[in-house]
């Protein structure tokens, strides 16, 4: 029997010690730096840069004296932040790309981008756009769904692509950050393409920062503890994201984390929230033990007896 402790307590101690001492260096270790002076660059890209974190990010970069293209859908957020930013930093050059990155191929957008950056060199990108769709997947019109898995994954594709590419080919150090969740550490039944696509942002960064450490190219993902912003706009009434909301941090801190954590660690969790969710669910309990509690407890949950209510209601009408 002490054997079999023995051999718990080591396995344990082994996964969580070593994690918490990266986390520690990443949140104490790491000192501020100016971004602008490391990669010796003149511009950035920020997606969803016209509110809660991005516009964050943006402003951060604008400070460190980075001029800025900003992309955001072209709507009364985009008009107020172009109108704000461009006062409160009237020594830095902002580009504004107004567009909808949910679209399937990305064509329109793409080129929308190239219009606006193929006469500069952008080391900083990034990708922050992103949002979330709540509810059983079956009964989410699958446009609705496509347009959240484009907006949170294929536009990150396409835009990281393009400019590594031009990176690459003018042999220019840079940095490429994601904005995942750590939404993705556990299954998500109400919100399931959330978490698969942030979880796919994590696990594509890590290779990137793999492929390309040696070129001079530092890839950065962030998963945020819950994040005062418009993202909740879009959360609908479900009571884990409400409760989240309340512990919610202001939007600087990942702009901070960002420009803390650049070439010094490839994975940033930000925030006592995110540091317990991924000891809990990725290092005490097995994930595939997870997915079976998350399948018998979810219909004991009020969000998930709400939904079959308003689907019997669909059914009726």
């Amino acid at each position: 029997m002490s054997i079999i402790c023995s051999v718990f307590f080591w396995t344990g101690f082994l996964a969580v010690v070593p994690y918490l001492v990266l986390v520690l260096y990443g949140a104490y270790g790491c000192k501020e730096q100016d971004l602008k002076k490391k990669y010796n660059a003149k511009w950035a890209l920020v997606t969803g840069g016209s509110s809660g974190i991005g516009a964050a990010i943006v402003r951060k970069l604008a400070s460190q004296g980075l001029n800025v293209v900003v992309v955001a859908l072209d709507d009364s957020f985009m008009a107020s932040f172009k109108e704000a930013i461009v006062t409160e930093f009237p020594q830095v050059s902002f580009r504004f790309v107004g567009c909808n990155l949910s679209e399937a191929q990305g064509t329109t957008y793409m080129a929308a981008i190239r219009e606006q950056t193929d006469d500069i060199d952008v080391q900083v990108v990034c990708n922050n756009a992103g949002f979330i769709t709540t509810g059983a997947f079956a009964d989410i019109p699958l446009e609705r769904n496509m347009a959240n898995y484009n907006t949170n994954v294929t536009a990150c594709l396409q835009i990281s692509h393009h400019f590594l590419n031009r990176l690459l080919d003018r042999q220019l150090k840079g940095l490429v950050t994601f904005t995942s969740s750590s939404a993705g550490f556990i299954p998500n039944p109400m919100s399931s393409l959330y978490a698969s696509t942030k979880i796919f942002l994590t696990t594509f960064a890590a290779s990137l920062a793999a492929e390309y450490a040696e070129d001079g190219i530092d890839v950065l993902v962030i998963h945020p503890s819950p994040i005062n912003s418009n993202f909740y706009s879009n959360a609908g009434k479900m009571s884990a994201l409400l409760s989240a909301q309340k512990l919610s941090s202001s939007p600087s801190v990942i702009a901070d984390t960002i420009c803390c954590n650049a070439g010094k660690v490839i994975v940033a969790d930000q925030g006592i929230i995110t540091v317990v969710m991924k000891i809990i669910t990725t290092k005490l309990l097995d994930w595939n033990v997870f997915t079976e509690i998350m399948k018998l407890a979810l219909r004991y949950t009020g969000d998930y007896k709400a939904m079959k209510v308003r689907r019997q209601a669909n059914k009726q009408d």
